[in-house]
């Protein structure tokens, strides 16, 4: 079933419950008071009849029942000087009289219809039980009070004083079968009128977005699409609603374009590994079967084969050892036991045990301060000492010497170290990728530099791991500057 139909539907049951309810109410009320429910006949008489008498009608009932007690052939024609003068002054106060012999109306006042009378005038009934009540007369409604009673003769009587019944109250009750009517009528139209607003704002718009969603194949489409609908008035919600769906076909093509970025890296990686697995067990090989074959003749050249053989083995235990550390970090399977270490000897010490070339200047701006961190040594030994290796790998030839420069500052919340070379340098558009898995400057992956792509996004990530950043400036055939900042024990960077 459409939103419409359910709309629609839920106003007429509303509708329908609500008029039932309020039925079943007053049908309630009328059982426990009456034992019993009134049909509208009933009802309308009830109504008429506990209708309070205004002082005039009291004063001429009283009147007219004084002249009946005192005779009632007063009230027989011809009529006496004092019947008509009491007549006259009844119906100078705005009322009407009417008196009844038999089935004759000796009199009726002007304004009444006799025709209307004898067809509409009340019962006659001695005992008057029912004296009060309502008539209608040529289309008016008159309220009524009456007295029954016989002449001298034996024939019936009665005396009846009428008052016309209020405009309103006359209208609705001529009218009123029709005033519910149109009130129905108007309930439907304004159901309808509200499900048609409703239709326009709500249930079109859904209608063209789903059109719209189902032509789409990117988020560009989307827009396009939406775009081309026609204008239309729309509620708040559906507002909110494409505003969802545009929210959502821009986090659909953000993932999308992780999903084809991580399945570009995934292929570059199995692409990469590839190489650099190959590289050195190609040489493995190589120097193995010629060592089998009996090429190397000499043991000295036996001895550069073993030589060869080893430090390709080392070089592929590293790149292993690499892949596995960075999987275990991509994970977060590696387990860091951090310790409160004093930086600056921590670090000192690593700087002592690197293998330094001759031609390498050290140079080091240390405070000479306690300067507390919270750290992994193991960890952070392994991204300090890669940066290290870096810095000695792209090395400039044409320099006569390699200097590094270490220095560490630090305030109340951070500590800062920094490692500048002069070698290479890096190009400014490498810099934006520099961190990135697999990523080399040198693109062809010649074996003359050594590395798998992985060393400085494992740097990275190690860093984050203990809260600090990582950046980088360089110069390209100029200098290249690695800085750390870590938080000191007890501050937040």
């Amino acid at each position: 079933m459409t939103i419409k139909k359910r709309f629609l539907i839920s106003y007429l049951s509303a509708f329908i419950i609500s008029i039932g309810s309020l039925l079943l109410i007053l049908s309630l009320v009328f059982y426990i008071t009456l034992n019993k429910i009134p049909s509208v006949t009933d009802v309308y008489k009830m109504i008429t009849k506990q209708r309070a008498l205004t002082p005039e009608e009291e004063d001429s009932f009283v009147a007219l029942e004084r002249m009946v007690k005192k005779s009632p052939d007063l009230l027989n024609s011809p009529f006496s000087e004092e019947l008509l003068e009491t007549i006259q002054a009844i119906e100078g106060k705005g009322l009407e009289v009417v008196i009844r012999k038999n089935t004759q109306f000796p009199y009726f006042s002007e304004d009444l219809v006799e025709k209307s009378l004898i067809a509409h005038s009340p019962d006659y009934e001695i005992n008057n039980f029912s004296p009060a009540g309502t008539i209608d007369n040529a289309g008016r409604l008159f309220h009524y009070i009456k007295l029954d009673f016989n002449y001298l003769d034996g024939s019936n009587g009665s005396f009846i004083i009428l008052k016309r019944e209020s405009s309103l109250f006359e209208f609705f009750t001529k009218w009123g079968i029709w005033i519910v009517l149109i009130i129905i009528l108007i309930a439907i139209v304004s159901a309808w009128l509200i499900n048609d607003r409703l239709a326009k704002t709500t249930i079109k718009p859904l209608e063209e977005l789903e059109t719209a969603t189902k032509s789409i194949t990117n988020f560009t489409s989307f827009i396009e699409a939406k775009e081309q609908l026609p204008v239309t008035k729309k509620s708040k919600e559906v507002r909110q609603l494409e505003q969802s769906f545009e929210q959502m076909w821009r986090e659909l093509q953000k993932a999308e374009a992780e999903r084809r970025h991580y399945e570009a890296n995934r292929k570059e990686l199995v692409a990469n590994i590839s190489h650099d697995l190959k590289t050195p067990l190609t040489s493995i090989i190589g120097h193995v079967e010629g060592l089998q074959d009996g090429v190397a003749t000499t043991e000295e050249k036996q001895q550069h084969y073993l030589d060869v053989i080893h430090k390709q083995s080392i070089h592929l235990n590293d790149l292993i050892e690499e892949l596995f550390l960075y999987s275990k970090l991509d994970l977060d399977a590696v387990i860091f036991d951090k310790q409160t270490i004093d930086f600056v000897p921590y670090l000192q010490h690593i700087i002592e045990e690197q293998h330094w070339e001759k031609d390498c200047l050290i140079t080091t701006d240390f405070p000479d301060k306690k300067l507390l961190v919270s750290l992994d040594p193991i960890q952070m030994n392994k991204a300090i000492t890669n940066l290290i290796q870096n810095s000695l790998k792209f090395k400039d030839n044409q320099k006569s010497q390699l200097k590094l420069d270490f220095q560490v500052t630090y305030d109340k919340q951070k500590i800062v170290f920094s490692l500048t070379d002069n070698g290479t340098g890096i190009d400014q558009e490498e810099l934006d990728h520099i961190f990135r898995r697999f990523y080399r400057v040198d693109k062809s992956r010649t074996p003359t530099v050594k590395g798998s792509g992985l060393g400085l996004s494992i740097v990275k990530q190690l860093i984050e791991h203990h809260g600090g950043v990582i950046a980088i400036k360089s110069q390209l055939g100029i200098n290249t500057q690695v800085t750390i900042t870590l938080p000191r024990q007890g501050g937040t960077l």
